[in-house]
């Protein structure tokens, strides 16, 4: 997924989360190929489905992304059910 930091400066790409560290995503940045850890608190995240950026938190709070259920990885929920059910 699409990710921004909210000072609109990168973006990059981010489908994980860091599991040695709490409330972390694993983020690779466009152009220079590097990857660290942000909290997500301090990003964006593309919603395709919805067509906008919305804070990472916000969209979690919202099941507009859900965690797979590892608590690994996160996605947009692909169904009613997936939102319903708060991971996939």
């Amino acid at each position: 997924m699409k990710v921004r930091d909210k000072k609109h400066t990168w973006t990059g790409c981010s489908t994980n989360f860091n599991t040695h560290g709490l409330g972390e995503a694993i983020v690779g940045f466009d152009g220079d190929g590097g990857m660290d850890s942000m909290f997500i608190s301090e990003l964006e995240v593309f919603i395709p489905s919805l067509g906008i950026w919305k804070d990472m938190k916000q969209a979690f709070n919202d099941k507009d992304l859900i965690p797979d259920n590892y608590n690994t990885m996160f996605a947009e929920p692909k169904d009613d059910k997936d939102r319903e059910r708060g991971y996939f």
